[in-house]
């Protein structure tokens, strides 16, 4: 995708200049691929602790992009943070070396040095710098991610109409909540867990990757046919829809849609225009504006996923041959929000 998506007269018009506020907890590399298509209509505060890769990307002064050096937590305060050899990996939480090991995350185990740093909470931060309440939010906070949500107050949650969060399904940091506590918060605020990007990991040695694969089966690379662990994801919650059309403003139905693009709900999207032009929150002519971007960002089908007369005999033929009828979920298992 190129850096600016394919807007739309309707669209901008919706907005009625309104930013879409997004917040970026752990945003040492700078905005995310599948965000920067809609840098235009995004106003980005950015939460990084690293005061060199925070420094970093404050310097290039990008518009609309606020950098924060801090750290945030539960509350404001203090906390003690876990620096491992890799970075990026460090955690307010300790590293667990068994289950590190167990499953090859090699960065994660060598603790280098503990350091004392200053913790704000998500609602200190905001009232304290006067920040606009966010929209959409990114967590990637090595494990802290639901204490970031705790430390977010009942009205701060207001405005938000989506979630990304990085959970774990087994504990790579001592301690760490696990998806099944997000996702019971999440759902206690209200939200639907819409999508999820799954990592999955073979076993380990202690040391060599996809040892047990490569000594007794002679495979060096993921299969798609072996079964590995669920070990993490990428979870994307949405606001109910019928809450956005509930609330009357063509302006919030523009941020949500704007929402949907940028994750690729490309279908959901669709539905949605048309259930605003039944809440009279649009109107046909702007639906066919608005259709039309989905309709740009969406990728060429080939020619057995048409639904014309070619792709009906495409199908045909390929069910004929037996062709491609052993894989028919695997697609759902690689993919992406960036395009």
């Amino acid at each position: 995708m190129s850096d600016q998506a394919p807007s739309t007269e309707q669209r901008e018009q919706l907005l009625s200049g309104e930013l879409l506020n997004c917040i970026d907890v752990g945003a040492r590399g700078g905005m995310q691929t599948h965000w920067r298509g809609f840098a235009r209509n995004i106003r980005l505060d950015a939460f990084e602790p690293d005061e060199v890769a925070c420094k970093l990307q404050a310097d290039a002064k990008r518009p609309n992009e606020t950098w924060f050096p801090i750290g945030l937590g539960r509350v404001t305060g203090t906390g003690q943070l876990h620096m491992l050899a890799k970075a990026s990996s460090s955690s307010l939480f300790p590293p667990n070396q068994e289950t590190n090991a167990a499953y090859g995350y090699s960065g994660y185990t060598e603790l280098d040095r503990m350091v004392e740093i200053p913790l704000v909470s998500l609602s200190d931060a905001i009232d304290k710098n006067n920040r606009p309440l966010p929209n959409l939010m990114k967590l990637d906070a090595q494990g802290a991610e639901l204490d970031i949500l705790r430390g977010m107050r009942d009205e701060h949650w207001r405005d938000l109409m989506a979630l990304q969060t990085e959970v774990e399904f087994v504990e790579f940091y001592s301690g760490q909540p696990l998806f099944h506590d997000v996702d019971a918060h999440m759902r206690g605020k209200g939200f639907i867990m819409f999508d999820l990007l799954l990592q999955k990991r073979y076993r380990t040695n202690g040391r060599v990757r996809h040892y047990f694969l490569r000594k007794y089966l002679g495979i060096e690379r993921n299969r798609h046919d072996i079964s590995a662990r669920t070990i993490a994801a990428d979870v994307l919650y949405l606001r109910p829809p019928a809450e956005i059309l509930g609330s009357g403003s063509r302006a919030q139905v523009a941020k949500y849609l704007t929402i949907l693009l940028i994750y690729r709900c490309l279908d959901e999207a669709l539905w949605f225009i048309e259930a605003a032009v039944q809440a009279k929150l649009v109107t046909e002519a702007e639906a066919s504006g608005l259709i039309g971007e989905v309709q740009r960002l969406a990728p060429k089908p080939f020619i057995w996923q048409r639904t014309d007369r070619w792709g009906k005999l495409a199908r045909r033929w390929m069910k004929r041959l037996n062709i491609g009828r052993a894989r028919k979920i695997e697609y759902w298992l690689d993919r992406s929000w960036d395009h």
